[in-house]
């Protein structure tokens, strides 16, 4: 990107060590809008709810971070497997044009809208000539 105010970082996969075990984590796909007061942040989680998503700024990062049910009961033998239930975790570094004060969050058919305010400094204003 060419302003510097949200930094990403390439798909894959990550594992995380947690208290209590190794848990598996997907890097979801991102899309950067960029418009005269804001910047917004689309992130695709399929099979997420809205109350397992874990929005936090903090200093200069933004994390986003869901866990996704078990596709099978514990009870049950998986015989095949391609789906799994890997949760979502991605950060983005924020520059100093972002408002960290102000920002709107939407979740809607799977995908995370965030609306990133740009500071006071950062928007574009017209000058009055007198």
């Amino acid at each position: 990107m060419t302003n510097n105010e949200i930094a990403v970082q390439r798909n894959g996969a990550v594992r995380e060590q947690t208290e209590q075990a190794a848990e598996r984590y997907t890097i979801p796909n991102a899309d950067i809008i960029e418009t005269p007061e804001a910047y917004l942040l689309l992130v695709d989680m399929p099979g997420a709810s809205k109350d397992e998503i874990a929005v936090k700024i903090e200093r200069n990062e933004l994390s986003i971070r869901a866990a996704l049910p078990s596709h099978h009961d514990r009870d049950s033998k998986i015989i095949y497997r391609e789906l799994q239930s890997a949760g979502y975790v991605r950060t983005f570094a924020l520059g100093d044009g972002v408002d960290r004060n102000n920002v709107d969050a939407h979740f809607d058919l799977g995908v995370l809208t965030l609306k990133l305010f740009k500071s006071e400094t950062m928007r574009p204003r017209e000058i009055t000539i007198n």
